[in-house]
């Protein structure tokens, strides 16, 4: 037997499973498979994957939908839906940060959630063993606000809110304080469709606020707004404990990251925080309260389809060297929103690739990219918090603009020794005949499109952008 998880039907549906002995088997996005971008459905490939005898979660209670009229009752999730056990949205969040820990100890954990909405909630404060000491409900909601801001500067809710971080650096938060403020006078009322209140009330502010700004002061005001709020529930997290897990996607915000990690001893952020990430924390939750184990023994983000070549680290950094830019598709895929080696897209940081690399990916101009560098020099080229995952900020102390943003921070990856992607070996070869110990990478792909996820996947990237894959 083992234990599935599934989430599916609002967006980004993911699948994952874990064995008996608490090893995660595979872990996906279903985008991967079904070459949807954010698809809220999970494929026939990956359903074909669960056997007769799988104890199978669903990381919902959609019961819950109906009771505090969400306006998504029954028309999103189909009646004939059939699962072993299932658990409220944020404890499936919670689940995937808090079995999948480096720590042991767990008296001292909290867990923090903080998401659009998950049934009714919009962030969840639990101690270990899951019980529910404070909560936010709908229609106060830190994720909703930051994905109206970004549909209304005309990008893609839900998947382009990085953008909206990222011009946020450009921009003045003009705004900002009047958007806590609103925020904090919000009034939770049960007798009022939750999803109508939102569109009328909350909306119709903020579009009359945003009236005449700059997409910059706009984009600074709600990133200023989402700040304050992420720390105000952060530091009542602390009141419960010195460790935190951090969950949902509002942990995404690598900026707010930053500010929330010196408060506490600890912190972690699941590799997947999002929606397709509570797949493994309702298999994991499944799991822990099968065995009475608190942790699953999470290794590393190589969870997914596995492309088996044979890569010669000298060659990858021979033709870095000539054309400046190449691609990675091997391994297991990486679990999550970004690419850590197996699915990427690097290039030499010594150039100024910045604006190449944004054409190939068909994305805005200014966004910026991360630095991945060997973490036994990391502490020489930046000042700050950074980790494998692409998950803080760190202040740049070098001079390689194309993986530094405009306000002079980067999105960090370190690459540890015993990492176990071929991407170590090509950042040492790449220092080796350089003295420069980093390279530039993002994911391998368009945007809009999900990252690259097989052999197929793969060359068809190569024929129709010229981009050379190894």
């Amino acid at each position: 037997m083992r234990y599935c998880g599934f989430s599916e039907f609002f967006h980004d549906a993911g699948m994952a499973f874990i064995t008996t002995d608490g090893d995660i088997e595979f872990a996906t996005h279903a985008e991967r498979y079904s070459k949807l971008k954010n698809d809220p459905d999970v494929p026939e490939a990956l359903w074909d994957m669960v056997r007769d005898d799988d104890h199978v979660s669903f990381y919902e209670d959609h019961s819950i939908r109906k009771k505090y009229k969400t306006g998504f009752e029954s028309k999103v999730i189909p009646n004939s839906l059939t699962y072993d056990a299932f658990m409220p949205h944020h404890v499936s969040h919670a689940a995937n940060g808090y079995y999948t820990r480096p720590w042991d100890s767990q008296q001292d954990t909290v867990i923090l959630t903080i998401d659009g909405a998950g049934e009714y909630q919009t962030s969840c404060i639990y101690d270990h063993n899951f019980n529910l000491l404070s909560e936010e409900v709908m229609p106060k909601s830190v994720g909703y606000f930051y994905t109206y801001t970004t549909r209304h500067l005309g990008l893609r809710p839900l998947e382009d809110e990085y953008v909206v971080m990222g011009l946020a650096a450009y921009g003045k938060p003009v705004v900002g304080k009047e958007m806590v403020n609103f925020y904090n006078e919000v009034k939770v009322d049960p007798t009022k469709n939750i999803r109508d209140e939102t569109r009328s009330n909350i909306y119709g502010y903020l579009k009359r606020l945003y009236h005449g700004l700059s997409k910059e002061d706009i984009a600074a005001s709600c990133q200023y707004f989402a700040e304050i709020k992420i720390l105000d529930r952060a530091r009542e997290a602390r009141q419960y404990g010195s460790k935190l897990v951090y969950v949902g996607g509002c942990a995404q915000n690598v900026v707010a990251n930053s500010m929330i990690k010196p408060l506490f001893d600890d912190m972690w952020i699941p590799v997947a925080p999002t929606d397709a990430g509570s797949a493994l924390g309702a298999a994991a939750y499944s799991y822990g309260k099968a065995t009475g184990k608190d942790k699953i023994n999470w290794k590393d983000p190589y969870v997914g389809y596995n492309i088996q070549n044979d890569i010669n680290p000298k060659d990858v950094v021979q033709h870095l060297l000539s054309h400046t830019y190449c691609g990675i598709a091997n391994g297991r895929a990486e679990y999550g929103p970004r690419a850590l080696g197996n699915r990427s897209l690097i290039a030499d940081v010594r150039f100024d690739v910045q604006g190449t690399v944004n054409k190939i990916k068909r994305r805005q101009e200014y966004r910026p990219f991360a630095p991945a560098i060997l973490e036994e020099y990391a502490d020489q080229y930046f000042d700050g918090p950074m980790n494998e995952y692409m998950q803080y900020t760190s202040k740049a102390l070098h001079e390689y603009k194309s993986v530094t943003h405009y306000d002079g921070t980067a999105r960090v990856q370190i690459v540890k020794p015993n990492c176990t992607s071929v991407f170590r070996k090509v950042i040492e070869e790449f220092y080796e005949q350089t003295g420069v110990p980093m390279l530039l990478n993002t994911s391998l792909n368009i945007r809009g499109m999900p990252i690259v996820n097989d052999e197929i996947d793969a060359d068809r990237f190569s024929k129709l952008y010229g981009v050379k894959v190894f």
